[in-house]
């Protein structure tokens, strides 16, 4: 028999997470309305002028005319009896049917960059209606689910992998995949992100600890780090910004001085440079010459002083948190709160395990994230809430938040230069258990939670309101469906998380890379399935 493929399991392994992110984010798809989702009709009539050329049309404030078949054209009264009105259920809302002919619509997403849009439209070239919109869901939630999924396998490349498995799954909130199920680009530049911290992490992890190999296109996680790069220099106006605050970080945190030069030498670093420079360059003309990043005109508060909107800014930052967990429908359905409850208790728990483990650079540029999560919000609002209000929404810092639990996991055990960093955290399969366990309880709430405001009402109750809306596939199949794969989810990260040391991809290519890595890891004094080495030289 020929022998397999070195990279065989390591495929499996990815088509696996591949298909469990694509179904967490397509069952939100099912369980939320046509519409039903912030900004959903602006970027689904974008989406549908972009795939037939409607790119550069006529501007007018926040508002681009395009033209689009003419089904499309009441998109906007679709959600608008019942949008921000919590008990009132989307059966109020008028159907979404193709019609013929065409008609010239507004939209709010015009002035984004396009690539998106050209992705997801393609389903109204070939339907339409409520038809189009659930299969243009279909294609972000792949998305999605091929970004998160190449991050993931790149925290399982690591030979102690219960820390960064555990920060990776606190990365991934209800929120991320509500968004994964809807026509917006805002999942797709948050996956995207959490590709970049995780492979990019494990990528100069690995180049510390082997500095004498060659960094090459054979390396899984040089291209996870290249197509996470592609999609953020894309995706949004403000993701170059992220993209920046991020490579920014991984360097301080995990480079040695010799680990920019290396990559600016390395001949797979060379020949993507020119792609990610002609991207980036094209999305800076984009926002120069579109004023992409021009903000609604919405100035309910322009009599406001500074000093007061600096107060109301910062009065919101409670709720962004909240929002980055799960705030869901038209922001009128937030998780409940055991949601949030638990899953700060469970960030809290891998910052405990982690944080002792850490050097003082890591642990101030650590501080530097958490503040940045902070800061930028109230910054960005301050200085445009004359124009635009107060519209900041924790969604919108997720980018840049799921790096602190994604650094918590991977900062143990990295090597910085000579110096290694104690990472031995006491940590076991009880800490993984509790973790993880909570996750997908709290996954299951915030499903079951937002599901009901739709069928129910958020003051409705199963069993005891009558269902006035349901889903394409009822809800009584969709919450024992998701149950299942949520739970399916959970135990096989719980057993990855807790099983022994991986092997994987060095530095270098090909199999004899593969070798030499897992001969270094399995010589290292004192190794354990939740902790790395104990160095000889820690930092302070």
């Amino acid at each position: 028999m020929p022998a397999r493929s070195p990279a065989t399991p390591e495929f499996r392994r990815w088509l696996v997470a591949w298909l469990f992110f694509t179904a967490v984010g397509s069952l939100w798809a099912l369980a939320t309305p046509v519409m039903g989702v912030p900004d959903e009709p602006a970027h689904t009539l974008y989406a549908a002028g972009a795939v037939r050329g409607e790119v550069w049309e006529e501007t007018s404030g926040p508002q681009t005319q395009v033209t689009v078949p003419a089904g499309w054209a009441n998109v906007d009264e679709v959600p608008a009896c019942y949008a921000f009105q919590p008990n009132v259920t989307p059966a109020c809302s008028p159907a979404l049917t193709g019609a013929p002919g065409s008609a010239e619509v507004s939209t709010t997403a015009g002035r984004y960059p396009p690539a998106y849009y050209f992705y997801a439209g393609l389903p109204t070239l070939v339907t339409d209606g409520a038809q189009a919109v659930y299969l243009m869901r279909g294609l972000t939630a792949a998305l999605v689910g091929a970004l998160l999924a190449s991050g993931f396998c790149s925290v399982l490349s690591l030979p102690r992998r219960l820390l960064p498995v555990l920060g990776f799954t606190l990365a991934t909130t209800p929120m991320l995949f509500f968004f994964a199920g809807a026509v917006n680009p805002q999942a797709p530049e948050i996956a995207a992100a959490i590709c970049l911290w995780a492979s990019g992490g494990v990528l100069l992890r690995r180049l510390a600890e082997h500095p004498g190999e060659d960094l090459t296109w054979a390396n899984p996680h040089l291209r996870r780090v290249i197509a996470a790069v592609a999609t953020l220099t894309v995706i949004r106006p403000l993701s170059l910004l992220w993209l920046a605050l991020i490579v920014g970080t991984l360097l301080v945190v995990f480079s040695p001085r010799t680990t920019v030069p290396r990559l600016l030498r390395s001949r797979a670093i060379l020949t993507a440079l020119p792609v990610l420079v002609l991207t980036t360059g094209s999305t800076l003309a984009w926002i120069l010459l579109r004023d992409a990043l021009g903000q609604q005109d919405v100035t309910t508060f322009a009599d406001l002083s500074a000093p007061q909107a600096l107060a109301r800014s910062v009065a919101k930052l409670d709720d962004e948190f909240a929002q980055m967990v799960g705030h869901f429908g038209w922001l009128d359905s937030p998780a409940p709160g055991w949601a949030v409850v638990v899953w700060t208790l469970a960030l809290g728990a891998l910052a405990a395990l982690a944080l002792p483990f850490l050097g003082r650079l890591q642990r101030m540029a650590l501080v530097a994230v958490a503040v940045a999560v902070l800061v930028l919000p109230v910054v960005l609002e301050v200085t445009s809430y004359r124009e635009s209000a107060f519209a900041w929404q924790g969604r919108y810092t997720l980018p840049i938040a799921v790096g602190v639990p994604i650094l918590l996991g991977l900062i143990p055990g990295a090597h910085h230069g000579n110096r290694e960093v104690r990472a031995a955290p006491p940590a076991g399969t009880g800490h993984a258990t509790a973790v993880i366990a909570g996750v997908v309880s709290v996954h299951v709430v915030s499903f079951v939670g937002a599901l009901n405001r739709n069928v129910h009402g958020i003051d409705g109750f199963w069993g005891i309101t009558p269902a006035s809306w349901q889903p394409p596939s009822t809800a009584w199949v969709l919450i024992p469906v998701f149950v299942a794969v949520i739970g399916a989810g959970g135990w096989y990260v719980w057993r990855l998380a807790t099983a022994g040391p991986a092997v994987s991809a060095g530095i270098g290519s090909g199999p004899d890379g593969e070798r030499r890595s897992q001969m270094s890891r399995s010589t290292a004094a004192g190794s354990t399935a939740t902790g790395a080495a104990v160095p000889a030289k820690p930092v302070s």
